[in-house]
């Protein structure tokens, strides 16, 4: 069963970078490793109305597999929020032979266990302000180091990592 890990953090707060830095070492040392990125965009990108998948679509399939030689795309009408522990299940047995999942964004999906990437203090503080009922946050990676020594100091039950310490983080994740 592959163990899931969400990074979170506004936009450019290297979610991207860090990422593909944990895919790429975990896969050198033999991990399979996958990744889920959300999107705020809604337009679709990957599809066209001309495009057998969107006829589909249009036509009330909620999902559409797109299957081609090296690529799998799935167009699906999502679920609602209530339905998360559906969507967990689903991405459990889609990824099932995976060591781990990674999912960029699902700031909000309560079921995943979340890394926080942070500019600074303040916004540590609206995370936690406004996301009072935000459930699993395990850490933050911080960019300045007196943000990292106010979460130290100030929320002792969070890990906390400089996001130049890749290689802490990457034994963390492990």
């Amino acid at each position: 069963m592959p163990a899931f890990l969400a990074l979170c953090g506004h936009h450019n707060s290297g979610k991207t970078s860090l990422g593909t830095f944990l895919v790429s070492s975990l896969k050198q040392e033999g991990y399979q490793v996958a990744v889920v990125k959300s999107s705020k965009v809604e337009d679709i990108v990957t599809d066209s109305p001309s495009k057998d998948t969107w006829k589909y679509r249009e036509t009330g399939a909620e999902k559409v597999g797109f299957f081609q030689k090296d690529l799998f795309t799935l167009f699906s009408t999502g679920l609602p929020e209530k339905e998360e522990k559906a969507l967990y299940a689903y991405f459990l047995s889609l990824f099932w032979k995976e060591d781990l999942v990674l999912f960029e964004g699902f700031k909000s999906f309560d079921l995943l266990s979340k890394l926080w990437l942070v500019k600074d203090e303040d916004e540590v503080k609206e995370i936690l302000e406004v996301k009072q009922g935000l459930k699993n946050l395990i850490g933050f990676v911080v960019k300045k180091e007196e943000t990292l020594s106010w979460i130290k100091k100030e929320l002792p039950v969070y890990k906390v990592f400089f996001i130049e310490q890749k290689e802490e983080i990457l034994t963390f994740v492990k």
